[in-house]
C-alpha cells in the first residue's frame, strides 16, 4: 500500500521537474571567440534551472571579479535569484547564499502528500488531485526575505530584469529595481505543480521560465547601452551517441530541447534586433544536478565549474587559449 502510493507521488514529481529541465547537461565547449573586448559593456542573463543556478552564479562570479562591466541583469526562475543579487552587488554573497542552500531550507513536502502515500494507489491519486501544490515553498519565503535586501538592490546603478508569468492573463509580468518585491521572487520559481501561485496585486504569477526561460529580448530592450549579452545556459542538449528510446529520457530529450531551442532563438533574435555580440555559455562538463538537488556539496561543486567556464569565456574574449 505504502509503496503504490509512493510511487503515485514520485511519478507526479517526476512529471513536474520535467517542466524546468530534468536531465544532466553535458557540452562540450563553454563559449566562442569574439571581436568584442572582454571589458566590454554587458548585460547578464540567466536561465535559472532549480539548483543548476549554482553554476550560474559561479560564472557571474568569475566574470564580475575579472572586471567585465555588467551594466544589466536578468532572469527567470532560479535566474532571477542571481540577477537581483547581482544586482544588489555582494558577489561573495551570492556564492555563499547558494552554498548554503539545501533542501529543507528552499522547500517541504505538504501534509496532504505526505500522507496520500500511506494510501490505495486509487486514493493517492484522488487526493493528489485535490492538492493545489505537492511542495511547501514557506522555507524558500523565509529564505528570500533574509537574504536579498531591497534597499540595495533599489539603489544599484545596474538595470535588474524579473521575468514571471501572469496565469490570469496568459502573459509575461515583468520587475525591475523599483517593483522587485520578495513576492515576486518567490513567484518567478514557482513551477506550477511543484509550488502555488504566489499572488501580487491581485495577479496569481508563476515560474517566469514558461514565457522566458532566458530573458534575453527582455534585458536588451531596458535600452541599457551594451556591447555583448552574456546568456548563460545550464539547459544543454544531453551528450548522447543516439536518441534514447526510454520512456523518462525520451521526454527529458524533448524538453530539454525545447528549452534550449526558445533560448537559443532568443539570443539569435537578440544579435539580429539590438546587432551585438551574443555570447551562450554552456558547461563543460556534466552538471549532475537536477532541478531540485539542493545539496550543498554538490552545489559547491556546480560554483567552481562555473568559476572556470567563466575564466574559459574571458580568455576566449580576450584572444588566449
Amino acid at each position: 500500500m505504502l509503496h503504490s502510493g509512493t510511487a503515485v507521488i514520485n511519478l507526479a514529481l517526476w512529471l513536474l521537474l520535467l517542466a524546468v529541465g530534468g536531465a544532466a547537461t553535458t557540452v562540450s565547449a563553454a563559449c566562442s571567440a569574439s571581436d568584442v573586448p572582454a571589458d566590454a559593456p554587458a548585460a547578464l542573463v540567466f536561465s535559472g534551472g532549480g539548483a543548476r543556478g549554482a553554476w550560474e552564479a559561479g560564472v557571474a562570479a568569475a566574470l564580475i571579479e575579472r572586471g567585465v562591466p555588467v551594466r544589466a541583469a536578468a532572469g527567470s526562475s532560479s535566474g532571477a535569484l542571481n540577477a537581483v543579487m547581482v544586482a544588489d552587488g555582494r558577489i561573495d554573497r551570492l556564492e555563499a547564499l547558494w552554498r548554503s542552500l539545501t533542501r529543507e531550507r528552499v522547500y517541504s513536502l505538504r501534509p496532504s502528500v505526505f500522507f496520500a502515500g500511506l494510501l490505495p494507489g486509487w486514493l493517492t491519486a484522488l487526493t493528489l488531485s485535490h492538492t493545489t501544490s505537492l511542495l511547501d515553498p514557506a522555507p524558500l519565503r523565509e529564505l528570500l526575505a533574509e537574504a536579498i535586501d531591497l534597499e540595495r538592490v533599489r539603489a544599484s546603478p545596474l538595470r535588474l530584469v524579473v521575468v514571471t508569468t501572469d496565469l490570469a492573463r496568459r502573459e509575461a509580468r515583468l520587475f525591475d529595481n523599483q517593483t522587485i518585491t520578495h513576492d515576486a521572487l518567490l513567484a518567478t520559481v514557482a513551477v506550477p505543480g511543484l509550488f502555488p501561485p504566489v499572488e501580487v496585486d491581485g495577479a496569481p504569477l508563476v515560474d517566469g521560465g514558461l514565457v522566458a526561460r532566458a530573458p534575453i529580448l527582455e534585458a536588451l530592450a531596458t535600452g541599457v547601452p551594451v556591447q555583448r549579452a552574456i546568456v548563460t545556459l545550464s539547459y544543454a542538449p544531453a551528450d548522447r551517441p543516439r536518441p534514447s528510446r526510454r520512456l523518462r529520457e525520451v521526454f527529458e530529450d524533448a524538453f530539454e530541447t525545447l528549452m534550449v531551442h526558445q533560448i537559443r532563438r532568443d539570443a539569435e533574435l537578440g544579435r539580429l534586433r539590438h546587432r551585438i555580440d551574443v555570447q551562450v555559455i554552456e558547461p563543460s562538463a556534466p552538471l549532475l544536478l537536477r532541478p531540485l538537488d539542493f545539496e550543498s556539496g554538490d552545489l559547491s561543486e556546480a560554483l567552481a565549474r562555473g568559476r572556470a567556464d567563466g575564466v574559459r569565456c574571458l580568455d576566449a574574449w580576450s584572444g588566449r587559449r
